[in-house]
């Protein structure tokens, strides 16, 4: 009886794994409850995988069947679990004319605006450890504020943008080099939006976006009947994925006029097993997936891990390391990516 019953849920996960993968690729406005899967497939991948372990220590054939998934998974989604890379091109000595850059993206949640004063307080020494630990170059900031001062003095350039008419809330690029060109990308209806800075790195000029996709709107704090009940957070949510598309769709037509390097940095409101991110990785490297190590989660939902915050690189460019700092005053953990490139 167990044995049936174990086979039941299998074979329904390995049928929620398929449609995952269907669903990754189909725009949400076609099937908006469908996009709901992307956050749930890293839970669904572990269920298969222990089902596969189950299988194998029965010398079941199903073991064939859902080892099987969890393989096409990898390779269909990018891996969403990296073992620490040996590098052998970080031990190469350097091209003389190749252009080296330091990126790091954080949501910083209004940098614990609303938290205890003794939390505020500690915001710029933790902050001041981050950058010197990181040795950034380039700070792609979400959900920035000017109301809790934060010292960022190292980065002379900076441009810092607050979408009308939210004054408390906006997004920074702050930088060590020079920039020549900035502008907003604005999102219709919405508080979120994408900015962009051209740097000048030597004599390079790379494109720098920083992003920030629609918001679920679900607060983990609550539960379901104070969030109007799951029917309410169900149209939420697809209606945000909907969104989400539009929003990309206008971010990479912007991307299509610019002929030099680009890079994006921010906060997806979605996982790396979402249709946005499958669309970004057309054309750009997830630099997780190029030289991370771990799951690589960025934000703990009632803690479920899930990587929504990325960063994406140009083909031309080799990612050497990248990592996430484990520890954060926001709810998000920032990432940092070292990059380098022959112009």
């Amino acid at each position: 009886m167990r044995h049936k019953v174990f086979f039941g849920i299998n074979l329904v996960t390995a049928l929620l794994l398929v449609f995952s993968m269907v669903t990754a690729v189909i725009p949400p406005s076609r099937f908006p409850a469908l996009s709901l899967l992307s956050l749930l497939t890293l839970p669904i991948i572990g269920v298969n995988l222990a089902f596969a372990i189950y299988w194998l220590l029965r010398w079941n054939q199903w073991f064939f069947v859902s080892a099987g998934l969890v393989v096409l998974a990898h390779f269909y989604f990018g891996p969403f679990f990296m073992v620490q890379k040996f590098n052998l091109e970080t031990l190469a000595p350097s091209a003389l004319d190749e252009t080296r850059l330091t990126v790091t993206s954080h949501n910083v949640h209004l940098f614990n605006l609303y938290g205890d004063e003794t939390a505020r307080s500690g915001t710029q020494s933790e902050y001041d450890e981050l950058i010197s630990a990181s040795g950034t170059e380039v700070l792609c900031l979400q959900e920035f504020t000017h109301e809790q001062k934060i010292d960022f003095s190292a980065f002379p350039h900076q441009y810092i943008y607050f979408k009308p008419p939210y004054r408390l809330m906006g997004h920074a690029i702050l930088s060590k080099y020079p920039m020549i060109h900035q502008g907003s990308l604005e999102f219709d209806e919405s508080a979120n939006n994408a900015i962009y800075a051209d740097l000048l790195i030597d004599k390079d000029t790379i494109r720098v976006y920083n992003l920030h996709l629609q918001s679920l709107g679900i607060n983990p704090e609550f539960n379901i009947a104070q969030q109007g009940g799951a029917e309410s957070i169900r149209a939420k949510m697809s209606n945000t994925f909907i969104r989400q598309q539009s929003q990309l769709n206008k971010l990479m037509a912007h991307v299509e006029s610019v002929n030099y390097p680009v890079i994006i940095a921010g906060d997806l409101n979605n996982t790396a097993f979402s249709y946005v991110h499958s669309k970004l990785a057309e054309d750009f490297n997830d630099a997780y997936q190029m030289a991370g190590s771990g799951l690589g989660a960025t934000y703990y939902f009632n803690g479920l891990p899930l990587r929504i915050d990325f960063i994406f690189t140009d083909p031309k460019m080799s990612v050497q390391k990248y990592w996430t700092q484990e520890d954060s005053f926001s709810d998000h953990l920032p990432i940092t990516a070292e990059l380098n490139w022959i112009p």
